[in-house]
């Protein structure tokens, strides 16, 4: 019985899924619907690969931050098995930790460019008909962490119109009440 292997390539991304078909399904010898094991490579960076339940996790959690990142909310996202968030310098931080005691949690950090492409990746997985894999069982065990106070701009505008409306209102009564 031989593995099948198929590859998802984008740029400076690589996602490699092995598995079997299973066959009380009736599925053709081509199509992986057991995966046994997956790699994602990324250009400059040590390659990532875990088993099932890792994949479902990384991909909730790519999926999840980027929703964070289009809508505008600039949020750490942090589970048992990785943590992502946007420095300062616009840079991804990932934060992936072992399963394996006493190993060490790899920490990553992708541009846009690397990050893009990983998701590209990853949507190539989704549609592929070669590969059954169920996407409703990834749903969400994220915790937010804090408020994000990095776009000082949103702060500004909530804060200072009220508080100059009570200064301007102040200073116009107390100068109608001594005069």
């Amino acid at each position: 019985m031989l593995q099948n292997k198929y590859t998802f390539t984008q740029s400076s991304a690589e996602l490699e899924i092995v598995g079997l078909p299973d066959y009380s399904k009736s599925d053709s010898e081509k199509k992986i619907s057991i995966i046994s094991k997956w790699k994602l490579s990324i250009i400059d960076q040590p390659d990532i690969e875990g088993s099932l339940d890792h994949l479902k996790l990384i991909l909730q959690s790519f999926y999840k931050y980027s929703s964070l990142i289009l809508s505008g909310r600039e949020e750490k996202l942090v589970s048992k098995l990785i943590d992502i968030s946007l420095d300062d310098d616009g840079l991804h931080n990932l934060l992936l930790k072992s399963t394996k005691p006493h190993v060490k949690p790899l920490k990553l950090r992708l541009g846009n460019a690397e990050f893009t492409d990983v998701l590209n990746c990853f949507d190539q997985l989704k549609q592929s008909e070669d590969i059954s894999f169920n996407f409703q069982t990834i749903s969400s065990s994220f915790e937010k962490k804090g408020i994000n106070l990095k776009n000082k701009n949103k702060l500004k505008n909530i804060l200072y119109p009220p508080l100059l409306a009570f200064l301007s209102i102040s200073l116009i009564t107390s100068s109608l009440l001594y005069l």
